[in-house]
């Protein structure tokens, strides 16, 4: 068997595994693709990014993360391997670091509504309210109905007390999902601030029914 066949069947084979949820067939597949020695670099760097996205599934971190750096040592130009350190480092609470990697992932994908919306999170988590604003802001001027943007950018507002913005945001986020449970919490909390104790209680109400529907469906779905 030539090489080319042998990494191209060792490919449908991880492929084949991880999509029937078979992590650890998958893991010895990729892992077998990237010491072979014809895989180019392309290759390289699309089997190391497999192979993290499968650790970070399965919890072990840090070699996600190594198998993420030699994804980007293959091909610098790897969004995806970006994104993918930066959400560890903000799972990590290493917000400063995540920002780095997120904002070197938008570099290459500037229209990364996932990379741009993680990278605003970090920015709140760091109090640097202006600057997450502003990068919320970014991700609604792509996309006009990114309903998480609105929802954390109105929680931005709320949090430097700009509670008509914030009102605003989050009617929007409300408007565009009915459902959802944490922006009528949200909205409500911002009511109670104004003093607006009736309209505080019904989104409260409103929230905790939702919220319960929820869990709910979780329950059947598991069942």
């Amino acid at each position: 068997m030539d090489s080319n066949t042998e990494i191209s069947n060792l490919m449908v084979k991880a492929y084949a595994h991880q999509k029937n949820g078979e992590f650890s067939a998958a893991i010895k597949a990729w892992s077998e693709l990237v010491i072979h020695d014809a895989i180019n670099k392309e290759l390289s760097a699309n089997a190391h990014l497999n192979l993290g996205t499968l650790h970070m599934q399965q919890g072990n971190t840090d070699i996600a993360y190594e198998s993420m750096t030699k994804a980007i040592s293959a091909n610098p130009n790897s969004s995806e391997a970006f994104f993918c350190l930066a959400h560890i480092e903000q799972e990590k609470e290493n917000f400063e670091e995540a920002i780095v990697l997120f904002e070197a992932a938008l570099k290459i994908n500037p229209k990364d509504l996932g990379a741009i919306n993680n990278l605003g999170n970090c920015y709140d988590r760091l109090d640097r309210s202006s600057d997450s604003i502003k990068t919320y802001s970014r991700a609604i001027s792509l996309d006009s109905e990114y309903i998480a943007a609105y929802y954390n950018r109105g929680n931005a507002y709320s949090k430097i007390a700009e509670d008509k913005l914030a009102l605003n945001d989050l009617n929007h986020a409300i408007y565009l999902d009915v459902t959802f449970y944490q922006a009528y919490y949200n909205r409500g909390s911002v009511y109670k601030r104004l003093g607006k104790d009736k309209l505080a209680e019904k989104d409260f109400k409103k929230a905790e029914n939702l919220a319960k529907l929820d869990i709910d469906k979780l329950k059947k779905h598991k069942d």
